[in-house]
Protein backbone atom coordinates (compact mmCIF):
# COMPACT_ATOMS: atom_id res chain seq x y z
CA UNK A 1 0.00 0.00 0.00
CA UNK A 2 1.29 3.44 -0.93
CA UNK A 3 1.66 6.18 1.72
CA UNK A 4 -0.91 8.99 1.35
CA UNK A 5 1.72 11.67 0.70
CA UNK A 6 3.84 9.58 -1.70
CA UNK A 7 3.86 10.66 -5.34
CA UNK A 8 1.51 8.75 -7.59
CA UNK A 9 3.13 6.23 -9.89
CA UNK A 10 0.55 7.01 -12.53
CA UNK A 11 0.67 10.35 -14.25
CA UNK A 12 -2.30 11.80 -16.07
CA UNK A 13 -2.19 11.35 -19.81
CA UNK A 14 -1.70 14.62 -21.70
CA UNK A 15 -4.73 15.74 -23.68
CA UNK A 16 -4.74 14.41 -27.24
CA UNK A 17 -3.30 16.70 -29.88
CA UNK A 18 -6.02 18.28 -32.01
CA UNK A 19 -6.02 17.83 -35.77
CA UNK A 20 -6.89 20.51 -38.32
CA UNK A 21 -7.53 19.53 -41.92
CA UNK A 22 -7.06 22.41 -44.36
CA UNK A 23 -8.49 22.00 -47.86
CA UNK A 24 -7.01 24.84 -49.92
CA UNK A 25 -5.82 24.76 -53.52
CA UNK A 26 -3.65 27.87 -53.25
CA UNK A 27 -0.31 26.56 -51.91
CA UNK A 28 0.70 30.00 -50.60
CA UNK A 29 -2.45 30.43 -48.51
CA UNK A 30 -2.34 26.79 -47.42
CA UNK A 31 1.30 27.06 -46.34
CA UNK A 32 0.65 30.23 -44.37
CA UNK A 33 -2.28 28.60 -42.56
CA UNK A 34 -0.32 25.45 -41.74
CA UNK A 35 2.62 27.38 -40.32
CA UNK A 36 0.38 29.80 -38.44
CA UNK A 37 -1.55 27.09 -36.61
CA UNK A 38 1.58 25.09 -35.83
CA UNK A 39 3.19 28.21 -34.36
CA UNK A 40 0.17 29.13 -32.24
CA UNK A 41 -0.59 25.89 -30.39
CA UNK A 42 0.32 22.22 -30.42
CA UNK A 43 -1.73 20.61 -33.16
CA UNK A 44 -1.42 18.41 -36.18
CA UNK A 45 -2.17 20.31 -39.38
CA UNK A 46 -2.77 18.52 -42.66
CA UNK A 47 -3.03 20.39 -45.96
CA UNK A 48 -4.65 18.97 -49.08
CA UNK A 49 -5.32 20.74 -52.38
CA UNK A 50 -8.79 19.49 -53.28
CA UNK A 51 -11.92 17.76 -52.05
CA UNK A 52 -10.95 14.38 -53.50
CA UNK A 53 -7.74 14.33 -51.46
CA UNK A 54 -9.72 15.38 -48.38
CA UNK A 55 -12.16 12.49 -48.83
CA UNK A 56 -9.28 10.08 -49.23
CA UNK A 57 -7.46 11.21 -46.08
CA UNK A 58 -10.61 11.25 -43.96
CA UNK A 59 -11.05 7.52 -44.58
CA UNK A 60 -8.27 6.98 -42.03
CA UNK A 61 -8.21 10.26 -40.09
CA UNK A 62 -10.99 12.15 -38.34
CA UNK A 63 -9.93 15.79 -37.91
CA UNK A 64 -11.24 17.93 -35.05
CA UNK A 65 -11.81 20.93 -37.37
CA UNK A 66 -11.88 21.34 -41.14
CA UNK A 67 -10.98 24.60 -42.91
CA UNK A 68 -12.37 24.40 -46.42
CA UNK A 69 -11.93 26.75 -49.35
CA UNK A 70 -15.08 27.22 -51.41
CA UNK A 71 -13.47 27.46 -54.86
CA UNK A 72 -11.66 24.18 -55.43
CA UNK A 73 -10.76 22.23 -58.56
CA UNK A 74 -13.02 19.30 -59.39
CA UNK A 75 -15.68 19.91 -56.74
CA UNK A 76 -16.65 23.08 -54.95
CA UNK A 77 -16.68 23.50 -51.21
CA UNK A 78 -20.38 22.70 -50.81
CA UNK A 79 -20.04 19.48 -52.77
CA UNK A 80 -17.08 18.61 -50.57
CA UNK A 81 -19.09 19.36 -47.41
CA UNK A 82 -21.88 17.06 -48.57
CA UNK A 83 -19.40 14.25 -49.25
CA UNK A 84 -17.63 14.79 -45.91
CA UNK A 85 -20.90 14.84 -43.95
CA UNK A 86 -21.80 11.33 -45.09
CA UNK A 87 -18.37 10.01 -44.06
CA UNK A 88 -18.28 8.05 -40.83
CA UNK A 89 -17.16 10.20 -37.91
CA UNK A 90 -17.46 13.53 -39.76
CA UNK A 91 -21.19 14.12 -39.36
CA UNK A 92 -20.65 16.70 -36.60
CA UNK A 93 -17.09 17.87 -37.33
CA UNK A 94 -16.96 21.68 -37.42
CA UNK A 95 -16.32 22.96 -40.95
CA UNK A 96 -15.22 26.53 -41.61
CA UNK A 97 -15.97 27.44 -45.22
CA UNK A 98 -13.58 30.11 -46.52
CA UNK A 99 -14.38 32.31 -49.50
CA UNK A 100 -14.31 35.86 -50.81
CA UNK A 101 -17.78 35.41 -52.31
CA UNK A 102 -20.11 32.73 -51.09
CA UNK A 103 -23.29 31.95 -53.01
CA UNK A 104 -26.61 32.38 -51.23
CA UNK A 105 -27.15 28.61 -51.05
CA UNK A 106 -23.94 28.33 -49.01
CA UNK A 107 -24.98 31.02 -46.55
CA UNK A 108 -28.26 29.18 -45.93
CA UNK A 109 -26.45 26.11 -44.58
CA UNK A 110 -26.72 25.66 -40.82
CA UNK A 111 -23.93 23.07 -40.60
CA UNK A 112 -21.15 25.48 -41.62
CA UNK A 113 -19.22 28.40 -40.20
CA UNK A 114 -18.34 31.05 -42.75
CA UNK A 115 -15.00 32.83 -42.95
CA UNK A 116 -14.74 35.62 -45.50
CA UNK A 117 -11.48 36.10 -47.38
CA UNK A 118 -9.40 38.02 -46.81
CA UNK A 119 -9.52 37.12 -43.14
CA UNK A 120 -7.50 38.14 -40.13
CA UNK A 121 -5.38 35.24 -38.90
CA UNK A 122 -5.94 36.15 -35.24
CA UNK A 123 -9.71 36.04 -35.69
CA UNK A 124 -9.49 32.70 -37.47
CA UNK A 125 -7.31 31.38 -34.63
CA UNK A 126 -9.92 32.44 -32.05
CA UNK A 127 -12.66 30.69 -34.02
CA UNK A 128 -10.67 27.46 -34.19
CA UNK A 129 -9.73 27.64 -30.50
CA UNK A 130 -13.40 28.10 -29.57
CA UNK A 131 -14.26 24.99 -31.59
CA UNK A 132 -11.55 23.03 -29.73
CA UNK A 133 -12.91 24.07 -26.32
Amino acid sequence: MQAPDAPSSQEEDPPPIKTILIIEDDPDIGGILVQFFKDEFPCQVILVGDGFAALKITRTLVPDVILLDYLLPGMDGLECVDALRISKGLEQTPILLMSASLPKRARERKDLIFVEKPFELDRLLRQVQELFA
